[in-house]
């Protein structure tokens, strides 16, 4: 007996006159679940399927875009692309058309029409067969190396991010993995560097949140969806889709760590601050033409810069917004999330996928090639 029959017969026992404790005994429930669809089937005003579930999805949903307001976003990301070494990710494009008086719809939706039209695609730079999603243009990888140790001063990581579009990078030690501290870093590389459009990391703990409440999500996520970032999660064990941060990571680790000794953690935090500041004015590219990260990052602009007006120390409203997940698809057609699994279509077998969860919908999106393919419900404690 399936659980709708057990329902409809819980009902029709009592009509009958069937005692409500003899009922729940027979069936394994509980009497709270009995008086619940007792209420549904009174208040059913006489719909022969009150017994299904119905859908805790929100009422009412977000407006679509205009197609006069689509236009002009991709009016205003056609004439980025005229300006010489311009950014055209969707913060840019944001900037511009209020620089145009117009008011913008949210980062996450210009995102959603760029992709839409193909304009979110960039080289590929793989020899894989198997197509791997390409989200955000402008995007800072982030990575947690440790746990290192100082002798005789004990345990430290450090909080490693990389621009992919200037290579600029930020270096900052932290005693422990707590999400607070991961933010501030966050915090004081988006203040003085810029906003991008995306933070792609891996699935670290302390970047996503918390496994006792899995779809709360942690200060780090909540950070970057309060500044119109995206939070991008890459496929569990394969890290060379952070390629840029590794990279890094191995010269952070072979020129500064193994090379210099520190007797305590302050003069480990004046050297990753020099570290990472000669390598920004002096380390030259080739993928940059020679030039230092530095020099690129002054091509780029205008930025918008973070102004330190959140509060990390409180609780950050998670409102709206998208989160991203990347996963590849095995041959039982599972999507697994850090904490829960979902079915997905046969057509999504043996391809990446791009997980999009959207707080304001409730909902998780499954898009592969830029097309949503399956719309799954997805319920938040969000706080509207």
């Amino acid at each position: 007996m399936n659980e709708f029959e057990k329902r409809k017969q819980a009902i029709n026992r009592h009509l009958a006159g069937e005692n409500v404790s003899k009922i729940v005994q027979s069936l394994g429930k509980s009497r709270q679940w009995f008086y619940n669809w007792l209420d549904r089937y009174r208040t059913s005003n006489g719909q022969v399927d009150w017994y299904l579930d119905q859908s805790k999805a929100p009422k009412t949903k977000p407006s679509k875009i205009s197609a006069s307001m689509e236009a002009k976003v991709l009016e205003a990301r056609k004439y980025l692309e005229q300006q010489r070494m311009a950014q055209t990710g969707a913060i840019a494009i944001s900037y511009e058309l209020r620089r145009q008086g117009i008011e913008p719809p949210p980062v996450w939706t210009i995102n959603r029409i760029i992709a839409r039209h193909g304009l979110n695609k960039i080289e590929p730079r793989r020899k894989s067969k198997v197509a791997y999603p390409e989200l955000f243009i402008h995007t800072h990888q982030m990575d947690l190396v440790g746990p290192r140790w100082i002798k005789g001063d004990g345990r430290f990581y450090s909080v490693n991010m990389m621009d992919i579009c200037s290579r600029s990078c930020y270096v900052e030690p932290i005693r422990t993995k707590a999400s607070v501290e991961i933010a501030q870093c966050i915090a004081d590389f988006w203040a003085s560097h810029g906003l991008p459009d995306a933070l792609q990391m891996d699935n670290e703990l302390a970047f996503r949140g918390s496994n006792r409440y899995p779809r709360s999500f942690g200060v780090v996520v909540r950070f970057a969806l309060a500044l119109g970032v995206a939070p991008v999660f890459i496929p569990v064990k394969e890290p060379w889709r952070n390629q840029f941060v590794e990279q890094f990571n191995h010269t952070y680790d072979k020129r500064f760590l193994r090379v210099h000794s520190f007797k305590d953690f302050d003069q480990l935090k004046r050297g990753s601050r020099e570290f990472r500041d000669f390598h920004n004015a002096s380390h030259r590219y080739s993928v940059l033409n020679q030039k230092t990260p530095n020099q690129k990052h002054r091509e780029y602009g205008p930025y918008t810069y973070y102004d330190h007006s959140i509060d990390l120390e409180q609780k950050i409203p998670l409102e709206e917004g998208s989160i991203y997940f990347i996963r590849f698809i095995r041959s039982d057609c599972k999507l697994h999330l850090p904490t829960e699994s979902f079915t997905v279509h046969n057509s999504l077998k043996y391809s990446y996928v791009v997980a999009e969860i959207s707080v304001e919908n409730h909902c998780l999106l499954l898009q592969q090639n830029n097309e949503v393919v399956q719309t799954i419900e997805y319920t938040m404690p969000v706080d509207w």
